[in-house]
């Protein structure tokens, strides 16, 4: 609350207009008023890195909006009051070379997420049921990835939630692995141990190629190989302490305190 104070205090001692482009991560919708509150970039030579609740311009550019959505928008500052326009979301455009397509099957925001039984790094059976009175975040990885900004990314990503939320019991990680042939227990325990991962907080999981396949499906995830390596879409699910899909975070070059933000809302608003 102090951080988003200070960061009104900022737009407001700037009387004259301005414009800047940001980019941001959703963390919660209000319709009315219509406000976002987004975790969003440094502005420089304007304000810091910081999450905080903005007015919206247009209402109506709500209705197609979600928590976890990553955003590009105007901050438009004007007679000491700020408004975010011409919004728009950084999902896959169908048109670029890199377009991965959205499984069929996946699952609408506030779904019952089904249940499924994994084993983790330690060769711990994991059922996701078990873990209801928590927020479960989920993410897709594996441990041959090529791709610097890609795996790597996303587990330096979950490496920064277990460090910032290291003294919350309500809070679990789940990375799981898309190339079950290779990443076995002992593969992802040397990988879990590289990577600083300590269960019960966050467990890398492993189980039938199948199984894998219809968990990722369910949340939009689509992957296969070829030449060699598993191509894949990558998305970061977040889960209400009563199961359901409550945020999709599309792809993996966020800044990991956006996430972070995103799920702190979940945890503190008892969700």
């Amino acid at each position: 609350m102090k951080t988003a104070l200070l960061g009104l205090a900022l737009i407001l001692l700037n009387g004259c207009a301005r414009r800047y482009r940001v980019e941001g991560m959703i963390v919660s919708i209000r319709r009315d008023p219509a406000t976002l509150t987004v975790s969003h970039r440094a502005i420089p030579g304007f304000m810091p890195a910081m999450t905080m609740p903005f007015p919206v311009e247009k209402p109506s550019t709500l209705e197609s909006l979600s928590p976890g959505d990553r955003i590009c928008f105007d901050l438009l500052i004007r007679n000491n009051r700020s408004r975010l326009a011409n919004i728009s979301t950084r999902r896959t455009d169908p048109n670029d070379e890199d377009f991965i397509p959205v499984a069929q099957k996946k699952l609408p925001l506030s779904a019952p997420v089904p249940d499924f039984q994994l084993s983790d790094h330690t060769g711990a059976s994991i059922r996701l049921s078990n873990l209801q009175g928590r927020v479960v975040a989920i993410n897709f990885i594996y441990t041959r990835c090529p791709l610097p900004d890609v795996c790597p990314r996303l587990t330096s990503t979950f490496a920064h939630l277990q460090r910032r939320f290291e003294s919350r019991t309500d809070l679990a990680l789940l990375s799981i692995t898309l190339d079950p042939r290779y990443d076995t227990p002992e593969i992802l325990a040397a990988y879990a141990a590289s990577a600083g991962a300590r269960p019960p907080a966050w467990r890398m999981l492993t189980g039938p190629e199948s199984d894998i396949t219809s968990i990722a499906r369910s949340f939009g995830l689509l992957h296969w190989a070829e030449e060699g390596v598993i191509v894949h879409s990558s998305y970061t699910a977040v889960i209400t302490r009563d199961g359901r899909l409550a945020a999709l975070v599309e792809g993996s070059t966020y800044p990991a305190a956006q996430l972070a933000d995103l799920i702190a809302h979940f945890l503190d608003n008892g969700e």
